[in-house]
């Protein structure tokens, strides 16, 4: 298999989680990696026999680099101009999400990756984390027959660091900061990738429950509630709340005409026919983590490690799997964050 030159543009996420991943792949090698302050490369990567070339600047690794992809993990209101530049270069792209300022920027994106023909990604890597799989395999079957309704409900107590630690760009709009973009876009995503359907009608609220910390004034949200309807007729209700003290981490629910699937906390799946108890469903284990990550990337391990291996299937060999999301998926989400923000 031949291997991967690949560059990561992010001193966050891409250089703490996403590069050190990457570089478990057998073909595929972080070969440069930019950062706009001089990060320190994490040990994952210093324990590397070839240490990925260290850029301050995007440009100049984008126009010194020969790289066959390029990761884009730095601040949303970037993403457009780094992955415009990346295109025009010829480079294919994964980018994080949330993927544009909004889907006026993505709708360019688009129609350049399409004239292009370079192959262009989002990291909605939770696709493939395996409680979510087995699910999605139930649905596939057709084991709760047609959908009724769509539930996705999240909880963290984040008040009290909320009220005393700056969140930065997370905590303005003018930066494209805010929980539905950060997560929220993670929880659409997988709505519309389970239920194979797009969002007809949609309502929804950001609040800011915690409007100030550490001097810090954000009028970014830090939480959502959404509802609608989805165009094959169910109804959906999507939630997220991080200002409060107590949270009850994730509960999946998805109720159809023959049964119902329930996910909690992304781990325990249960399954239930109609008129029966719901009972666990068994599903394969991600397997041993490997020890040489550092704990923030171990957390990731499960869904981005398969995502990867499709990432490469695709870039090196031309095979699209049918779970990985594609520009066109990133496309949709932001119209829905648009509708949502516009209310």
């Amino acid at each position: 298999m031949s291997t991967l030159n690949v560059g990561v543009i992010g001193g966050g996420f891409g250089l703490k989680v996403q590069a050190p991943m990457i570089n478990l792949h057998p073909s595929m090698k972080v070969t440069a990696v930019s950062t706009v302050n001089r990060h320190e490369l994490p040990d994952d990567l210093k324990n590397e026999d070839v240490k990925p070339n260290h850029y301050t600047d995007w440009k100049e690794m984008l126009d010194t680099e020969d790289l066959d992809l390029v990761f884009i993990s730095s601040m949303p209101v970037l993403h457009f101009e780094m992955a415009k530049y990346a295109l025009e270069k010829g480079f294919n792209v994964v980018c994080e999400k949330p993927f544009t300022v909004d889907s006026s920027e993505s709708e360019q994106l688009v129609e350049l990756a399409d004239r292009s023909g370079q192959k262009f990604l989002l990291d909605f890597e939770w696709r493939y984390m395996r409680a979510r799989q087995k699910a999605k395999e139930l649905l596939n079957e057709g084991r709760i027959g047609n959908l009724l309704h769509f539930e996705y409900h999240m909880s963290m107590a984040q008040y009290q660091r909320l009220a005393t630690a700056k969140r930065g760009w997370l905590s303005q709009k003018s930066k494209a900061g805010g929980m539905l973009g950060a997560l929220g876009s993670h929880l659409i995503d997988g709505m519309r990738w389970l239920t194979n359907s797009e969002v007809k009608d949609i309502a929804g609220l950001l609040p800011t429950h915690v409007p100030e910390g550490d001097g810090e004034t954000r009028d970014a949200d830090d939480g959502f509630l959404i509802h609608g309807v989805l165009e094959n007729g169910s109804t959906f209700s999507i939630q997220f709340l991080s200002g409060i003290n107590h949270g009850f981490g994730s509960m999946m629910k998805i109720f159809g005409t023959e049964g119902t699937i329930v996910l909690e906390k992304d781990e325990e799946l249960r399954f239930g026919e109609a008129n029966e108890p719901l009972e666990t469903v068994q599903y394969e284990s991600v397997g041993d983590v490997p020890s040489e990550l550092s704990d923030v990337a171990k957390r990731y391990y499960e869904a981005l490690y398969p995502y990867l291996e499709k990432v490469y299937e695709y870039i090196a060999e031309d095979k699209l799997d049918s779970d990985l999301p594609t520009i066109h998926d990133g496309h949709e989400n932001q119209k829905v964050l648009d509708r949502i923000r516009k209310q």
